[in-house]
């Protein structure tokens, strides 16, 4: 999940999801439970239009029900889903609504005073019940306890209530799927802006542009006008240094030309003239690769790719050149493209200082490998089959300046320049003993 995109979607579509679902069960729970308490409220109104029409019987020792007060229509009609009983202490029914047309069972001892309310299931068909027990004198003021019980079918209740509880979810699950296409469209309007840097950020890499050129939000429009201005001071500093190098190149070369005529002139023999032409050659090439070096783009982000392979053919092909009477036969085991984030001319260098290493001294063989691994690095093993370097002559190249011109005449100061350049670009550098007998050595680059 390295996308913020990806993560905001998942977790809000977690967060919603949880919330949705948290809301219908609480709604559920208390629309079932008013509707319970709608049930039993019912009830004891009921009761109470019953007890309302209690009178003493006919022997006046215990009551019963008259039938002439009872102003509840559905409990003198047969069957219709409300039903009455009234029980003496020794659970005797007493009397029963005219509605009943089967037997239900007494209800469990009560208190005085005291309401029972549950839902029952008999004869296959859930009931309401609501007991209530009291007390009435009989015709000696004795006190007796009595019971009243009220049913009422349930069936149409949870009917109901599984119709409310479809409606419910199927409605929760429209919502959240409607909110869910809202907070997605939502997060990419808002994460559009960090779209735009990234897309902004890729055109200044491949040098495209210069900056960055669109309108931020003002949480985000503060980051750009940082990078903005220090983007322009790194090109006034880079233009700063393009012009010392460039007064720094004129007056050498002047000496270097006067050099050159010298040696048509001073009566040298030709191997002495040839000589000084080469090293005063070598000082121009010096000079345009520190200018060169001076105004470049040494940053692998800001850096225009270039195709590693690419470099490597084009060095091969004047080295073979080059060293064509010592016939060294070259392996290759490169990928059709590695691109990377360094300037060109500092990957010559490199590579160049590396390979010609490679030839100078290798006697027979040169191996060239390449790996593309999973974090996007790249691996360039070099190999030839010469003498190598020891272990505490690889130890002194590493260092900062270290030159080993004494004891290894022309590869401490290549691989001096190798090192220093290496280490700007932040490129693992690797020396040790190749397969093949020679030296090995591996560069390891971030990829493009």
């Amino acid at each position: 999940m390295k996308s913020i995109k990806s993560r905001l979607t998942l977790v809000s579509m977690v967060v919603l999801v949880v919330f949705m679902v948290l809301t219908a069960v609480a709604l559920e729970r208390a629309v079932t439970k008013r509707a319970l308490q709608a049930e039993e409220d019912g009830l004891k109104l009921l009761v109470y239009s019953i007890l309302a029409a209690v009178d003493r019987d006919a022997s006046g020792l215990s009551i019963t029900v008259s039938g002439d007060r009872l102003f509840e229509p559905s409990l003198v009609t047969r069957n219709s889903g409300l039903y009455a009983q009234l029980f003496d202490r020794a659970k005797r029914e007493l009397w029963r609504s005219e509605s009943i047309s089967v037997g239900f069972p007494p209800i469990e001892r009560l208190e005085l005073g005291m309401w029972r309310f549950d839902i029952i299931e008999h004869v296959a068909t859930p009931y309401f019940r609501l007991g209530f027990a009291l007390q009435w004198p009989d015709i000696d003021n004795q006190l007796r306890h009595y019971e009243v019980v009220v049913w009422r079918n349930a069936v149409g209740y949870f009917e109901q209530l599984s119709r409310f509880r479809q409606t419910l979810w199927a409605w929760l699950i429209v919502t959240t799927v409607l909110l869910l296409i809202v907070m997605y469209v939502v997060m990419r309007w808002s994460l559009r802006p960090l779209q735009a840097i990234g897309q902004e950020v890729e055109a200044i890499e491949d040098q495209r542009q210069s900056g960055f050129e669109r309108s931020y939000p003002a949480e985000i429009a503060p980051l750009t006008e940082n990078l903005n201005i220090l983007l322009k001071r790194e090109q006034y500093q880079r233009q700063r240094y393009r012009n010392a190098m460039d007064d720094l190149a004129h007056s050498l070369k002047t000496p270097l030309a006067v050099l050159t005529g010298l040696a048509d002139r001073a009566g040298l023999q030709a191997a002495q003239i040839e000589t000084l032409r080469e090293q005063t050659e070598r000082m121009n090439q010096i000079v345009s690769y520190q200018l060169q070096k001076a105004t470049s783009v040494s940053d692998i982000r800001i850096s225009k790719p270039v195709d590693l392979v690419a470099i490597v053919a084009k060095l091969r092909s004047a080295l073979e050149k080059v060293y064509q009477e010592k016939g060294i036969r070259v392996a290759s085991e490169l990928p059709a493209q590695m691109l990377l984030r360094i300037d060109e001319g500092d990957c010559l260098e490199v590579i160049g200082n590396l390979l010609d290493n490679a030839f100078k001294y290798g006697r027979r063989r040169v191996e060239l490998r390449g790996v593309l691994h999973e974090d996007r690095s790249i691996d360039l093993i070099i190999e030839d089959d010469g003498p190598g370097l020891e272990a505490d002559e690889i130890e002194q190249i590493l260092k900062r300046g270290a030159r080993l011109d004494e004891a290894t005449e022309g590869q401490g100061i290549g691989l001096a320049v190798v090192a220093d350049i290496v280490e700007s670009y932040n490129i693992e550098l690797d020396f040790g003993r190749a397969g093949i007998g020679g030296l090995r050595v591996a560069l390891r680059f971030q990829a493009a």
